[in-house]
């Protein structure tokens, strides 16, 4: 069995024990989500039974579980206005939740279940959690990209919880030291970041990022 459900204001074709990425949403990691936006409903193999909302099938819902909450991948946007000596720079991150559909129900008697215990004990507990080559993924903090995150790694910096602990200063001197072109690098909000994401506090994260271009608040 499969659905189509409507969240976020975009649309998504679920089937249980799938993991699917959705506009971020207020809810904790490890809780259970019940989508009652459901356009449609369908069986495998079964065109024929394609049930379709006016606009929602009564009674049908899609039940996941609330995996981790992150970033997606930056959206650059560059302004410039001919011999006008104008440019801007601008970022954005948005948000995403992961969620794995646990059952959908049809309305109408018939569910479909997935087995979540693998997926569960998969799941981080939180963005603080996530990795990339084993290690804490500092590109996620505002301002650092993969080159930057080189040089912090082979500085010995390779964790939110030793990011948060270093001096904006020092960070600076390994930049300097690392003979990259790394001028433009303001690392003034990076501990501040790193800390909320080491203590899982993604709300508070996310608000602080939203404040910031390149890592320096607007």
């Amino acid at each position: 069995m499969y659905a189509v459900i409507k969240t976020g204001g975009k649309q998504y074709r679920v089937a249980a024990g799938e993991k699917i990425k959705i506009e971020q949403i207020a809810a904790d990691v490890g809780q259970e989500v019940v989508i009652d936006q459901v356009m449609a409903v369908g069986y495998l193999g079964k065109g024929s039974d394609l049930m379709l909302g006016t606009p929602l099938v009564s009674g049908a819902t899609v039940t996941a579980t609330l995996l981790s909450h992150g970033l997606f991948d930056k959206v650059r946007i560059f302004k410039m206005r001919r011999r006008k000596h104008y440019q801007k720079r601008q970022g954005h991150r948005q948000g995403y939740s992961e969620l794995f559909i646990s059952a959908i129900a049809d309305g109408k008697g018939g569910v479909s279940k997935a087995e979540t215990t693998a997926a569960l004990a998969a799941a981080p507990k939180s963005l603080a959690a996530t990795s990339k080559g084993g290690r804490d993924n500092l590109e996620i903090i505002e301002g650092i990209g993969p080159k930057i995150a080189k040089v912090l790694v082979e500085g010995g910096i390779s964790t939110f919880a030793q990011l948060a602990a270093t001096k904006a200063e020092d960070i600076t001197a390994m930049l300097k030291a690392s003979g990259g072109r790394f001028s433009l690098a303001n690392p003034a909000s990076w501990a501040e970041q790193a800390a909320l994401l080491r203590d899982g506090k993604m709300a508070e994260f996310k608000a602080l990022t939203d404040a910031l271009v390149g890592g320096v608040k607007k």
